[in-house]
């Protein structure tokens, strides 16, 4: 499986969208430098936010790159229009950004929905014809699927 999709498919927890967010001890709620939407907000757009959860709309053009940037939360994400992708990782030395891996990504299926734990430095490129869109929900206080039901299968 390819490198952009290693995070949500170590944990393939499956969280139906009405699952209660666990309350474990809260993640900072102080936004990195690199966070999604500061940085990359053409890409990130935020559909809902409030102290528990941030609903962000993924969107890339065909041929677009997005800004280096993190994901500081666990997630869930749900792809509806994947695209074959680049995904490249990075790595902060002496205050500067260094490429430290990159992998050509196939379209994942259309539906499918993942879990994700907090993303490092990355950025992802859009080599389809046609946007790549997703929705990701981000929770602020911790990992949700402490109590919800484990599964791999696609959601509806």
């Amino acid at each position: 499986m390819a490198l952009m999709f290693r995070h949500f498919l170590a944990a393939s927890l499956l969280v139906p969208a009405a699952a209660a967010c666990a309350h474990t001890a809260p993640l900072p709620v102080t936004l990195s430098a690199y966070d999604a939407v500061a940085v990359a907000p053409v890409s990130h757009e935020i559909l809902l936010e409030n102290d528990e959860v941030r609903v962000l709309r993924v969107s890339i053009a065909p041929g677009a790159a997005e800004p280096v940037h993190e994901h500081q939360w666990p997630s869930i994400m749900y792809f509806e229009q994947p695209q074959p992708i680049t995904y490249v990782t990075y790595a902060l030395q002496d205050g500067q950004l260094v490429e430290t891996g990159r992998e050509e990504a196939s379209a994942m299926p259309a539906a499918l929905t993942v879990m994700a734990a907090p993303e490092g430095l990355h950025s992802v490129e859009n080599r389809g014809t046609g946007p790549f869109l997703a929705v990701r929900v981000e929770f602020k206080k911790g990992d949700p699927s402490a109590s919800s039901p484990k599964g791999t299968q696609p959601a509806p």
